[in-house]
């Protein structure tokens, strides 16, 4: 039957990505390509029991030259994270830093889960030595609209601002909520992603749940024994087709089609039998106009926990059917850790450099891929003509998104679903 697709598709014309494995995209990709192991203790403060516990952070970060230093030491890392992704995202994108009151206004989507949460810690570590000299502005940045409200300030983007804090599925979100807003005409352009900075809260919080891997996460393995936590950043400038050519620019890729859906089975588990994650890949391949077929990658949200996987490649059998119909699949966590609201973006931009370079990004640390999930996994970097790629993500509460990228715009398609 021939597939009609629903919405258009969205330019992704700039992309800017900071992760354990560089401070820049082509540094991030070649680090990821390589399957590099940058996991290692966190040099912030943590009790002693979990100071071994390896994590994914990343390097020194250089401060962008509009900035005073008196500003960016007062800025929490999440919106540091936030600042040099979004500047290389502009960038790459062929767009200034600063817009005028003349340029189409660009909206702001982005996610984060704890935003300031790194310098209240280091507030209350003052209050509890001394509760007069505490430094009560390190509560300034708490919130999470602050990371929104610098990057809108700082870049003056007068289009519509969104902040989604749905954890693990955030910048997927911010990123689908952002095609919406552009194929309803509220803005020609947009910024999309997410940003997260470690902290003490999500390595002892996720630890107390008994889901953090001290020596790093391997999805889909055997013997996985859970989570990375890691910090990053990525965002995507998107916008028309229509808006890309009256600019001259070449998209880097399309997303095709974006979908969400909620089990509510349980507080932190998935759904067990993976049906709601499965119906997100298939609302977003409908929109798309594609079947599955079509899809030559997959970037697996695969944190490395018993559950997670155990319920992705049972939604992903479900909608290919077969095990030996799934295409070629890898989660890339191992190499830039869990990086929770920031997960969605930094996995779409791996998806739209796989497209561009026509690689396979490795499934790093599976030793024994387990039997049980079944998957076609991507052990190394492997060279492979790719026209679509799905990104697949799943967050607390029940929640699952889907996305679908293509290297190139669709043609009239034919196939048999």
């Amino acid at each position: 039957m021939t597939l009609v697709a629903h919405v258009q598709p969205i330019a992704v014309t700039g992309v800017g990505m900071i992760t354990a494995q560089g401070n820049s995209t082509a540094e991030s990709w070649q680090g990821i390509l390589s399957g590099a192991d940058r996991l290692k203790p966190w040099d912030g403060r943590l009790p002693a029991a979990l100071q071994h516990i390896k994590v994914a952070a990343c390097a020194p970060l250089t401060r962008p030259v509009d900035l005073p230093p008196r500003l960016w030491n007062k800025l929490s890392r999440t919106q540091q994270l936030a600042c040099i992704s979004t500047d290389e995202a502009l960038q790459s994108a062929g767009l200034p830093q600063r817009q005028i009151s003349t340029d189409p206004p660009i909206g702001c989507f982005i996610a984060t889960t704890v935003c300031g949460m790194d310098l209240s810690e280091r507030y209350y570590q003052q209050y509890r030595l001394n509760a007069d000299a505490a430094d009560v502005n390190l509560m300034r940045r708490m919130q999470p609209y602050e990371v929104l409200s610098l990057l809108s300030r700082r870049h003056r983007f007068a289009g519509p601002g969104y902040m989604n804090l749905t954890t693990c599925v955030g910048s997927a979100m911010a990123i689908g909520a952002a095609c919406d807003a552009l194929h309803a005409g509220r803005c020609e352009l947009a910024v999309a992603g997410g940003t997260e900075a470690l902290c003490q809260l999500l390595i002892s919080g996720f630890n107390s749940l008994r889901l953090v891997s001290p020596d790093g996460c391997r999805p889909f393995d055997r013997n996985r024994p859970g989570i990375t936590v890691g910090e990053g950043s990525a965002m995507l400038l998107l916008e028309s087709e229509a808006s890309a050519q009256r600019r001259g620019v070449e998209p880097m890729g399309y997303i095709r089609g974006f979908s969400a859906t909620c089990d509510a089975y349980h507080i932190t588990k998935p759904e067990p039998n993976g049906a709601a994650a499965a119906q997100a890949i298939r609302q977003a391949l409908r929109e798309a106009g594609l079947t599955r077929s079509s899809i030559d990658y997959i970037n697996a949200h695969g944190t490395g926990t018993h559950d997670n996987d155990i319920t992705e490649a049972a939604a992903l059998s479900q909608v290919f059917e077969s095990n030996s119909s799934i295409p070629p699949v890898s989660s890339t966590k191992r190499l830039t850790g869990h990086t929770f609201g920031a997960a969605g973006a930094i996995e779409a931009a791996i998806c739209l450099l796989a497209l561009r370079h026509g690689v396979l990004p490795p499934n790093a640390g599976s030793r024994d891929p387990d039997p049980q999930c079944s998957l076609p996994l991507v052990l190394s970097a492997t060279a492979k003509p790719l026209a679509v790629a799905l990104s697949c993500n799943l967050a607390f509460g029940g929640n699952n998104t889907a996305l679908v990228f293509s290297r190139d715009l669709p043609t009239v398609t034919e196939a048999t679903a």
